[in-house]
C-alpha cells in the first residue's frame, strides 16, 4: 500500500527564481527544478502541476506550458504525495521527500550524471588532448590548464573519476620531473618541496612520482 504524506510543493524552494512575467515550457521547468525532462512530464501528467496549457510543439507533438503566476501559486501550496514506486520515478519521489535506498540511489546517480555532463561541457576532449600535449612538453599543469581555458581544479577533479584521463595525465606528467625518473630522490617530500637555498637551488617537482607521493602523504594525514 503506497504511503501518503503531505509535503511542501517541489517548486517552493525555487519560488525566488520564478519570473512572474514569463511562460515556462516543460524543459524550462525541468531546468528550474534540476530534474530530468521525463520527471517533470510525469509530474504534470499526474496532477502535481495543474493549470498547464498544452500547446503544439514547433517540431511536432505537444508540450505543457505554465505562466510564472501559476507556478508561484503552486509553490505556495502543499502537495499530497503517494510514495508509489510502481507509478512514479525514483528520482521524482526523492525530490518530494522519499529517502528509501532506491530513491536515494536514483538521485545520487542523476546528480552525478548532471555534474559530469557539465564537466564534459566545460572541459571537452579537445581541451583535454591539448592539455596533455602541453604537459608532455614540460608545461606545468597549472600553466597548461590556463592555456586551454580551464582551472587546475577542473583538471585534477576530472582525474578523480575519469580513470583513462588520470592515466594519460600521469604519463604526460613524467615530463615535469625535475630530478629525473631514476633519481633516488624522485618521489620524496624533499623533491616535491624543492630547495630555495643559494648553494643548490632546485624548483619544486610536480612530476608524476612526486605528485603521487604527495597524494599518498595527504591520505595518510587525513586518516591520522
Amino acid at each position: 500500500m503506497p504511503q501518503t504524506t503531505t509535503q511542501p510543493h517541489p517548486l517552493a524552494e525555487y519560488a525566488d527564481r520564478i519570473d512572474v512575467k514569463a511562460d515556462y515550457t516543460t524543459r524550462q521547468l525541468a531546468a528550474l527544478l534540476e530534474l530530468s525532462l521525463s520527471s517533470v512530464t510525469m509530474m504534470a501528467r499526474y496532477g502535481w502541476l495543474p493549470g498547464s496549457r498544452i500547446r503544439p510543439h514547433a517540431r511536432g507533438g505537444r508540450q505543457y506550458t505554465w505562466t510564472g503566476k501559476q507556478l508561484l501559486r503552486l509553490a505556495g501550496r502543499s502537495l499530497k504525495v503517494q510514495y508509489d514506486h510502481e507509478r512514479y520515478a525514483p528520482s521524482t519521489l526523492y525530490r518530494v521527500g522519499c529517502r528509501c535506498p532506491v530513491c536515494t540511489a536514483a538521485h545520487s546517480t542523476e546528480s552525478q550524471q548532471r555534474r559530469r555532463a557539465l564537466a564534459e561541457e566545460a572541459f571537452p576532449e579537445a581541451k583535454r588532448t591539448r592539455l596533455l600535449e602541453l604537459v608532455a612538453d614540460s608545461t606545468p599543469v597549472k600553466d597548461a590548464a590556463q592555456k586551454v581555458g580551464v582551472s587546475s581544479h577542473q583538471v585534477f577533479g576530472r582525474a578523480v573519476w575519469d580513470a583513462d584521463f588520470a592515466e594519460a595525465l600521469d604519463e604526460a606528467g613524467w615530463a615535469l620531473c625535475v630530478l629525473g625518473q631514476t633519481s633516488p630522490a624522485c618521489g620524496t617530500a624533499a623533491a616535491y618541496r624543492g630547495n630555495d637555498s643559494k648553494t643548490s637551488p632546485r624548483p619544486p617537482c610536480r612530476g608524476t612520482w612526486c605528485r603521487e607521493h604527495r597524494r599518498e602523504s595527504s591520505r595518510q594525514e587525513r586518516s591520522a
